[in-house]
């Protein structure tokens, strides 16, 4: 019986250590590049989506509207050009660059490769060819 009522305080205690600190999960990527290390929602609602490829084929662009190419780009600012301009999906691109689209196109790429810092030092702003994409949808399963 002592026995018993010992293994179960030590698997009390380890089960509520688990629950307050979790192990992350095997293949997720847990650098600071990891969705969750970012910004998740803009000020204007819309969602992020990751990290997505976006020149191909002699560099045409999967979201083929350019908005802006500005220092001090932001996912706020570029959501923002974006929605004025009217479309529903916004692509942040190796630190300076805001494209814009109405479809999500181009296949999704590692966090890792969207790994340029946005001026706010909080984001990252994608990468050589690479979109961090916010929409104006919630990402499917999320």
């Amino acid at each position: 019986m002592r026995f018993s009522f010992l293994a179960s305080v030590f698997l009390l205690a380890t089960s509520s250590k688990t629950l307050a600190s979790p192990m992350p999960e095997v293949g997720i990527e847990t650098s600071s590049n990891h969705l969750e290390a970012r910004a998740t929602r803009s000020s204007q609602g819309w969602y992020s989506y990751g990290c997505y490829m976006d020149c191909y084929d002699g560099m045409d662009r999967f979201l083929p509207h350019q908005a802006y190419i500005d220092a001090n780009n932001s996912p706020d600012m570029c959501v923002a050009a974006c929605k004025d301009s009217g479309y529903n999906y916004a692509g942040l691109q190796f630190g300076k660059e805001c494209y814009c689209g109405n479809t999500l196109a181009g296949p999704p790429t590692a966090p890792s490769q969207c790994d340029v810092q946005c001026a706010d030092g909080h984001n990252h702003c994608g990468g050589p060819c690479r979109n961090n994409i916010w929409s104006a949808f919630e990402k499917p399963g999320h």
